[in-house]
């Protein structure tokens, strides 16, 4: 079950800068948005890489767990809309999710470190954002 998040981080004016894109159907401008949108993202990564628990591997341990995956699955996905930060995946780190949002039959607390990490560095990724659009925009489009 895929679960939105809890921080976003929105910006005025930002669907209508995606609809000129779009209009213009420029790939270097739309490649230029997507390495914003990355470059945002990489902002949060580190902090949620060092919010991640690294839990202890004991004899009731299941074989597929490894202390460390967890903080080492973190990555970024951006396109020209977005930029998604995740930790996890089913095949290597399956337990991802419910480190994240709890899995209460398991007694397994919610621990939403990718949250935190948002949080804690929301201010700095809006003033990036803001920046990098801002000098995108001067550019591209007010050169036109």
């Amino acid at each position: 079950m895929a679960r939105s998040s809890a921080y976003t981080v929105r910006v005025e004016g930002l669907r209508e800068f995606q609809t000129t894109v779009r209009r213009l159907r420029d790939r270097e401008l739309s490649k230029k948005v997507r390495a914003v949108n990355k470059a945002a993202a990489e902002i949060v990564k580190p902090e949620a890489k060092r919010g991640a628990p690294v839990g202890k591997r004991d004899a009731k341990s299941n074989k597929r767990y490894r202390p460390g995956k967890l903080s080492k699955s973190v990555t970024v996905q951006a396109s020209a809309k977005s930029a998604v930060i995740k930790a996890g995946s089913a095949a290597r780190v399956p337990y991802a999710a419910p480190i994240h949002y709890g899995y209460p039959k398991r007694n397994i607390r919610a621990n939403r470190f990718l949250y935190r990490a948002m949080a804690r560095k929301s201010a700095e990724v809006s003033e990036q954002y803001e920046q990098e659009i801002s000098a995108l925009v001067r550019e591209h489009l007010e050169s036109e």
